[in-house]
Formats: C-alpha cells, structure tokens, sequence
C-alpha cells in the first residue's frame, strides 16, 4: 500500500513515516525542505520503500501529483505556534495549517482516496486542560490562540469532506516528546523533555522547576496511533484524543538519562522559576491530562507510561550519540 504523509521532516511526520517503513509501506515523505540526513540513513534500513517529495502543501498542482494512487493521507504539515504567535505571519500559518487542508481534502477526493487522517492537537481545548479534570473528546472545543483556531477550522473542513463521500478521522494530539524531536523551524516551542535532553548531551547542568507537569506522550505511540487509524477498516468514532493520559516533569527523563551517561540536575527554588527550561507558559497552575480512554477502548491500544516512555527516549539518544543529535538539531523547517 502507498501512504502520503506530508511534514514529513517534522516531529509526527518522521515517526509515522519510520512506523510505516518498518511494518513494509511505500510511503510518499513529502516536505518542502530536505529530511534530516539521520532520519534518512534509518529510513533506507527498513523493510518499506520511502518516495521523498519535496514540494509545498500550499501548491494544489504539486499536492493533486503526490495523492495519485495512494491509499491513505496522513496530513501532518503544520506550523505549531505558541501562546506569542511569533513564530511566522498569522497568513502563512493560515495558509499553511487550514488552507493547505482544504486543498489536500479536494484533491483526495477527486483522487479516489480511502481514508484520510488529520492530526490536530489538543491546542482546540484551549484553557480547558487547566480545569482540573481529564479532557475528553466530549469536550465542546474552545481555542485560546491562532494554533488552536487554526486546527479547529481544518478540523471543520474534514468534517465536512466526510459529509460529501471521503473516509476521514481527526487525531487530536496532545503535548509530544521522543524521538527525533528537533528544531524544524516550524514550532515555537520544543519541549522541555527534549530541552533537558539537549543540556545532558551537551554535559550541562539542568536547573527545572519543580512544577511544570504536562501530559509528554511519546511521538511513536502517536505514530503506531496514526497508523491505526489509516489502516483501520472500521472507525468508531470521528475524533480521537491521542495522549498517555498522565502527567510528568522533565526531571523523570533526566533520571533516566542519568542511568545512562552523566546527567546533572537541580530543581529551582520557586516553581514559577523556569530554570534552563522554556515553557512559555504559566506554571503555577495545575494542567490535567488529556484524555486517550477512547482511542484504547476502541482499538485496545496501551500507551507507554511516562517511566515506560522515558525510557525508550533515553535508550533512542543513547544509541543515536551526542554527535548525531547535534546534527538533528540543525535539521530544516517542515512545510
């Protein structure tokens, strides 16, 4: 089977594309900037067969090209941008995260597509996650940002291509860490798992606060979670929350990195104190998970707990080595 998966470079984009490799796809990896050369370097060990298009998800010519014979899209392409929204023209996010949408929906359509699958993100809640209890997909959606708005709107247009004939799911994807987070140039803000993990490579110390818990799901849960959903031959429901369902601090990885090479780190005096870590957020209230009981209901699917989950990440950065992760970080933009 051939898969289109566009933001290919990006964090989502190159777990899904080494998942599907990996269970033998053909996988269209469509990104407007070369893929990190680590990435690639894996992707031609496994079993599947990688077709890298590069291309731009806002030209409809070259998006009515890579859906041609293919089974499924995966529409990961986006700008992620955080509470400042400073990252790129509000126009070019837009474009890139609710136009492009409407083109890639039209010409799947026309293309005779099985199924097509959206990320969004857990940004459409808004400040609901602060309200102290789990969010569902229950949860009447409230943006606080562009992001948010952004995904909402692409979320309508699936909606409505489902509406007209084209199979489609949205997946609403909550905080992400793991591997082959970098610096793409597309999201405001990194994590701070993979901020701590660049301080500990790099044999600095790492001041945390020791607030600061958030619901870090790992990026190849969510990447096995996406390729479910595209491959599923029944879906019981429309939109699903994509999340481990449990809160953590950075300071969990930094202990397991810590099993595995040195690893210095210190909580700061006053939770509101960031430390080394950028979160651009306020930490002194209290973020309740988002829920995924429903994506583990209706396909039996186990998320990684946190210790599970850091783990893996720590073995990932211990076997790729401080040289390569210096690479990954210079790795360019996903469009």
């Amino acid at each position: 089977m051939t898969y289109l998966v566009t933001g290919a470079g990006g964090f989502v984009g190159l777990n899904l594309v080494e998942h599907l490799l990996t269970e033998g796809a053909h996988v269209r990896a469509l990104n407007d900037r070369p893929l990190p050369q680590a990435a690639l370097a894996r992707f031609c060990a496994l079993p599947g067969k990688v077709e890298v298009i590069h291309a731009d998800v806002r030209d409809r010519a070259a998006m009515a090209k890579a859906v041609e014979g293919a089974a499924g899209v995966v529409h990961a392409a986006a700008i992620t941008l955080g509470p400042a929204a400073a990252l790129t023209p509000a126009r070019t996010a837009v474009e890139v995260n609710t136009l492009s949408t409407a083109i890639l929906l039209d010409e799947a359509r026309r293309a005779g597509v099985a199924r097509f699958v959206y990320p969004s993100s857990s940004a459409v809640y808004g400040l609901a996650p602060f309200a102290g209890v789990p969010v569902t997909e229950d949860r009447e959606p409230t943006p606080a940002g562009l992001y948010g708005f952004t995904k909402l709107a692409s979320e309508a247009l699936v909606a409505e291509a489902a509406r007209d004939g084209l199979t489609t799911v949205r997946a609403r994807i909550t905080a992400l860490f793991g591997p082959w987070e970098h610096d793409t140039g597309v999201r405001e803000t990194l994590s701070p798992p993979f901020q701590t993990a660049r301080r500990i490579l790099a044999g600095l110390p790492v001041r945390m606060s020791p607030a600061g818990g958030r619901d870090w799901t790992s990026a190849r849960d969510v990447a096995r979670a996406l390729a479910i959903l595209l491959r599923a031959e029944a879906l019981p429901h429309d939109v699903y929350n994509l999340s481990a369902s449990a809160t953590w601090r950075p300071c969990l990885l930094a202990e397991a990195l810590g099993r595995r090479m040195p690893a210095e780190w210190s909580m700061t005096d006053a939770p509101t104190d960031e430390g080394d870590l950028a979160y651009h957020d306020d930490l002194t209230r209290t973020r309740a998970p988002i829920s995924g009981a429903r994506f583990a209901a209706d396909f039996g699917f186990d998320f990684m707990s946190p210790e599970a989950a850091t783990e893996d990440y720590a073995e990932w950065l211990e076997a790729l080595g401080p040289a390569a992760f210096g690479a990954l970080r210079g790795a360019q933009r996903a469009v």
